[in-house]
């Protein structure tokens, strides 16, 4: 809301606000001039245009910080931790001129396979199943065309940072992964990544997302803020 009352010129903005309820006004008072009611929705559509170009400043000064919080709680709020004994799967999706049976599987302690590695032609992906036996960090490796690849694997009770894919380095990645690392461009590993459970977050009978509550309390407190702070939105 701070950011709102001063990016944003919040004296044009309630005068433009009374302009556009000014030919509301009209609309609801002469609905049998077709004249009156046009050129009132004229203008309507007008100042609601100029109006939302005075917001777009603060938005635009609002939007990577606000990108940046969403993608971290992201990060902590949709996933959950493995647990000890939990299995997973490991995909790694090779480039397509490289064969998906040269794809070996090296694990740290604390994890075994528990099936043969599954290779999907169509998608040029090998799968592996693994079962997690103990708390910590692992990082389990893929070894292609002699390099090895990491993915980070978290079995945890805690609330943790879980990064469920490994890619390419773009400007997408580095705004919805935060911190996570990325395989080279020209390496033959297009991902690398695992099956983290979706968390839900449960109020009485209802399950939904972390999102769905953020946004919720994100606008009540906006609008009380809006108040106090005497701010058009």
């Amino acid at each position: 809301m701070l950011v709102f009352r001063y990016a944003s010129n919040q004296r044009t903005m309630r005068r433009i606000k009374k302009r556009i309820q000014a030919n509301i006004l009209a609309v609801r008072l002469f609905p049998d001039q077709l004249g009156v009611v046009l050129h009132a929705y004229f203008q309507v559509l007008c100042y609601t245009f100029v109006y939302l170009g005075y917001a777009l400043r603060a938005l635009a000064i609002l939007l990577l910080p606000m990108l940046i919080v969403l993608a971290q709680l992201n990060l902590r709020f949709s996933r959950l931790p493995l647990q000890p004994g939990d299995s997973f799967i490991l995909q790694a999706k090779l480039m397509r001129s490289l064969r998906i049976e040269s794809a070996s599987l090296r694990l740290p302690r604390g994890m075994k396979v528990t099936a043969p590695p599954v290779h999907i032609p169509a998608l040029n992906e090998v799968d592996w199943q693994i079962q997690a036996n103990e708390n910590g960090d692992f990082w389990p490796a893929v070894v292609i065309a002699g390099q090895t690849f990491t993915k980070r694997v978290v079995v945890s009770d805690d609330i943790a940072s879980l990064h469920a894919k490994r890619v390419q380095k773009s400007l997408l990645n580095w705004i919805s992964n935060p911190g996570g690392r990325a395989l080279p461009p020209a390496g033959p590993l297009r991902s690398i990544g695992i099956d983290y459970a979706p968390r839900t977050i449960q109020v009485g009978p209802l399950h939904t997302e972390w999102w769905v509550f953020f946004f919720a309390f994100a606008f009540a407190s906006g609008f009380a803020a809006k108040v106090c702070l005497r701010v058009e939105l």
